[in-house]
């Protein structure tokens, strides 16, 4: 019977591997490396006087495992850009890049911004025509923000424990030892173990889920008040002290607001599904806009002079762009409908709005960003700045908004990427499940190499979570999921593009909670990846200490007690416990900060014959940032896939040990290996 598998099994990776002969030869889409080094253009401010707007560029380095960034000025009118000044060094902090407006001064001649040189983060300012920059803030404190404050002829920025008291914190912890209480993330190294403010700090959890800060986030803060034009300190004053991600916030979002410089306030009331416009002139007197695009998906919102200019977003994230004139009533569509438009990678942030246009930066499904001006007379669009020129001019992958029902009558929403030109019979289909907003790169996270994927003959559907009213049950998120995929699966199966028999499905977040659902509660998955780890009793005893704000998390997002006295719902929710039915092969590619709580997963499934083989990687958050991780991870995710899912075999020498380690592991799935 075991060789009668071993056949049918070979006959189906040749039938793949004729399948991908017919494929042209042509590449399609971004090698991996330059898929890695997409610029991104950041934190868009208009000059007070309204004709040049000052931007950041942030591009990662493999070679050099960074990011280079640079600020740049565009004049509105005429087009030119220039760059004006070094960004310094990225500023991690929390598996992230802090990125902030810059304050322009009120003469349009010079902006300040925070930069990170040589180990300090301070306040440079920057002349706009490109003429130089200087330090004007910078002391043994590293500045922690800064903020325009209103009226435009001060700023606001804020500093707290010397670089001394914080490393001689650490160290008195690291010679007498860290004492284990309910803010210590034991999955987390207790030295240095995540990145702070630009350096390699020790945290603590200070709120919901793991929201985290650096050693002595409750020592104080100072708010210094400054003078624009003069850079002369008004005043200082101690700031309250609040923990990020406090119990007491909600996890809804505050209300989007924007206010005008003649004091008109505009807000967005509702919720998500029923929302509406509400404007306040600076009298109080109050005007709603509660009809078409006003009513709902409003993504960001800003003013005009006496127009509110907004957002609206669609089911595949797509915005567009509306003028609202409270006054009058009139409503008026710009520009969108097929891309993001936004002021950075997140989509959520306001484009720059000047007297005549709003830029704001573009980006699609297999478009990178690039910064564009909009006319608000009549709509009319320019390529102001394109960083990523050499890689608009490839052959891109198809690509198709997807919309299809689920059993219930509901609707799942996801873009779909494959190949021009006649498709593949029966092609591989790889899978990704979270959110599809702006260029795809590797979904969310950014774990998966959604066009190499394409080059290399598969076809790739990214799925938006199907939507939900609240955090709700946590299995009954991953029932939609599955059910999504199924009828994906299904969809494609009858338009003859993919082979069943062939899925893989990878995630990061919930989006891997949702891939390891749908590995141990169907037979859709011919290989699986996850990037971050799962709920798993051990999990919970590693976090569960009294005191510790964890468990009532996890009653709230999935209705489990301790697994102890919760058995029935840690069965139904634990991979760990349910390793008997993921049959297939599982890649866990995790965070020094997570993969810990991903152990008793791959333990567990290493003693079964279903293959599996773990990566964690050093210094790293939820989300990877390094420019080299990211290289390695979407280097063996392609890897793991086409191996699986085509019998592919990269002839690089220096893999040559991956791939022998996979090859026992099938040999061991196929039952010819101990």
């Amino acid at each position: 019977m075991r060789s009668v598998r071993r056949r049918i099994a070979s006959a189906a990776l040749a039938s793949a591997v004729a399948s991908l002969s017919s494929v042209a030869s042509a590449r399609i889409g971004p090698t991996l490396r330059e898929l890695v080094e997409v610029a991104d253009i950041e934190t868009l401010a208009t000059s007070p006087d309204g004709r040049e707007i000052a931007f950041r560029l942030q591009r990662p380095s493999v070679v050099a495992n960074s990011y280079r960034i640079d600020w740049y000025v565009a004049e509105i009118s005429s087009g030119r850009v220039r760059r004006v000044a070094d960004g310094g060094a990225p500023i991690y902090t929390n598996g992230q890049i802090e990125n902030e407006a810059p304050v322009w001064a009120p003469d349009s001649r010079s902006f300040v911004r925070r930069a990170l040189v040589d180990q300090k983060i301070g306040l440079w300012r920057t002349a706009a025509d490109g003429s130089g920059s200087r330090l004007v803030v910078g002391g043994p404190a590293d500045v922690e923000s800064l903020v325009a404050d209103l009226g435009g002829k001060t700023f606001s920025y804020v500093t707290g424990p010397t670089r001394a008291e914080i490393e001689d914190g650490e160290r008195k912890e690291y010679d007498e030892g860290v004492l284990i209480d309910p803010s210590i993330d034991t999955l987390q190294n207790l030295y240095r173990g995540g990145w702070e403010h630009g350096r390699l700090a020790s945290e603590r959890l200070t709120g919901r889920w793991y929201a985290r800060a650096g050693l002595l986030w409750r020592a104080s803060r100072v708010r210094h008040r400054v003078d624009l034009a003069t850079m002369r300190e008004l005043g200082s004053g101690a700031v309250p002290v609040q923990a990020p991600g406090a119990l007491t916030q909600s996890y809804t979002a505050p209300p989007l607001t924007a206010r005008a410089a003649s004091g008109a306030l505009v807000t967005v009331v509702g919720t998500a599904d029923k929302q509406y416009l509400e404007a306040r002139d600076a009298q109080g007197a109050i005007v709603a806009c509660r009809i078409g695009p006003c009513s709902d998906r409003i993504s960001w919102i800003g003013w005009q002079s006496d127009d509110v200019l907004f957002a609206r977003r669609d089911d595949h994230f797509r915005q567009t762009l509306y003028l609202w004139n409270p006054r009058s009533g009139r409503l008026r569509r710009l520009a969108g409908d097929d891309r993001q438009l936004s002021g950075g990678r997140s989509g959520s942030e306001p484009c720059a709005i000047t007297k005549s246009f709003v830029v704001c930066v573009e980006a699609g499904s297999v478009s990178p960003p690039r910064l564009v001006r909009i006319a608000l007379v009549d709509g009319r669009e320019t390529s102001l700045f394109d960083p990523n020129t050499d890689l608009r001019r490839q052959t891109r992958p198809l690509v198709e908004q997807l919309a299809y029902r689920l059993g219930d009558g509901r609707e799942a929403t996801g873009t779909l990427l494959y190949r021009p030109g006649p498709l593949p019979a029966k092609a591989p289909l790889f899978v990704t499940y979270y959110s599809c907003a702006g260029y795809l790169r590797g979904g969310t996270g950014d774990p998966f190499p959604l066009e190499p994927l394409v080059d290399s003959g598969f076809i790739v559907a990214c799925l938006n979570i199907v939507p939900f009213a609240a955090w709700g049950e946590g299995p009954d998120r991953d029932r939609d999921a599955l059910a999504s995929v199924s009828a994906l699966v299904a969809l494609l199966d009858r338009r003859g593009w993919i082979d069943p028999a062939r899925v893989g499905m990878g995630g990061f977040s919930m989006g891997s909670e949702a891939a390891m659902w749908v590995a141990m509660n169907s037979k859709l998955l011919a290989a699986a990846a996850v990037v971050s780890a799962q709920y798993e009793p051990t999990d919970y005893w590693m976090e569960a200490m009294r005191g510790s704000h964890i468990p009532q998390e996890l009653r709230e997002f999935q209705q489990a007690g301790p697994p102890d006295q919760d058995p029935e719902r840690w069965k139904t929710i634990s991979p760990a416990l349910n390793t008997e039915r993921i049959k297939a092969p599982l890649l866990m590619q995790m965070s020094e900060q997570e993969f810990r709580g991903g152990i008793e997963l791959f333990s567990r499934l290493s003693n079964t014959t279903t293959p599996v083989e773990m990566y964690a990687f050093p210094d790293e958050a939820h989300i990877k940032i390094q420019p080299r991780h990211q290289y390695a991870i979407y280097r063996r995710n392609l890897g793991w896939f086409r191996y699986w899912l085509q019998g592919h075999v990269d002839p690089d020498s220096a893999l040559a040990p991956q791939y022998q380690r996979w090859a026992l592991l099938r040999r061991r799935q196929q039952g010819s290996a101990e």
